[in-house]
């Protein structure tokens, strides 16, 4: 068992599957994406696998050409860098201890740490991207993970065929695919609320994935102020905007490159 200290730093950077975490970071219509992910928490006794929901989770073939209306981003100090939409707003970079943070959006991207109340969204059904890139610092084995009990839920979507669900009684999620960038691997998924739990509106899809060296990159959607046509059934407006936006997000996804 790894020494609780060595994950400190890993817990701070964010979760390795948010929607464990969604407790504590509900994303309303007229939120922007939370500044972090939150910590993962290991499911409970009555965590269980459920069966296929019906929530179309099929993606495009990427795109791999990037046309002139896109912008390319590099970091020297990570060797990291990524393509986005000329129109959207960012990047918003933070780095830290081995970690590269950042943010695009159709709608205003404020700088890491900005208070809620400073945060004014204009644009209605629009879409946030955060990347998230972790080095291990700290040379963590795959047992190092595995033992510490928070990647729990990712091993469990990672044997899950396309389309299975695996959920808490405060977490859904719903496996799209198995996926490869480059030399990461790992899984895309869609973030929601079990029925049992309809208190507030979370919805995201998030991209997990790990390179042999164990360096993690965490790529996540959100939809943001979306136009809700049924207060009953909110979940078909957030599908709507997250699809809208999905070829974005996957040709985004493709264009990572960690040189």
């Amino acid at each position: 068992m790894p020494n609780n200290s060595i994950f400190r730093h890993w817990i701070w950077i964010g979760s390795i599957i948010t929607l464990l975490g969604i407790s504590g970071c509900s994303l309303s219509s007229q939120t922007n994406p939370p500044d972090t992910l939150s910590p993962a928490a290991v499911p409970s006794a009555t965590t269980q696998v459920e069966p296929s929901v019906a929530i179309p989770t099929s993606a495009p073939e990427a795109t791999e050409d990037l046309s002139q209306e896109w912008t390319d981003y590099k970091n020297e100090n990570f060797q990291f860098s990524f393509a986005y939409p000329s129109t959207w707003y960012g990047p918003d970079v933070y780095e830290s201890d081995g970690t590269l943070r950042l943010a695009i959006g159709s709608d205003v991207v404020y700088p890491y740490g900005t208070s809620r109340e400073d945060q004014i969204s204009t644009i209605p059904d629009a879409y946030y991207i955060t990347i998230q890139y972790n080095q291990n610092q700290n040379n963590l084995t795959w047992d190092d993970y595995v033992n510490s009990g928070w990647i729990t839920s990712y091993l469990e979507l990672r044997d899950l065929e396309e389309g299975g669900s695996y959920s808490t009684i405060r977490s859904l999620a719903i496996k799209v695919r198995d996926v490869t960038l480059g030399s990461f691997q790992g899984v895309e998924y869609i973030f929601t609320l079990p029925d049992t739990a309809q208190t507030e509106r979370v919805y995201g899809r998030e991209i997990v994935v790990f390179d042999q060296d164990l360096n993690m990159l965490q790529i996540t959607g959100y939809p943001n102020m979306v136009e809700i046509s049924d207060e009953s059934n909110w979940k078909a407006d957030y599908q709507r905007v997250d699809e809208s936006y999905l070829e974005n997000f996957e040709r985004i996804a493709q264009s990572i490159t960690n040189y």
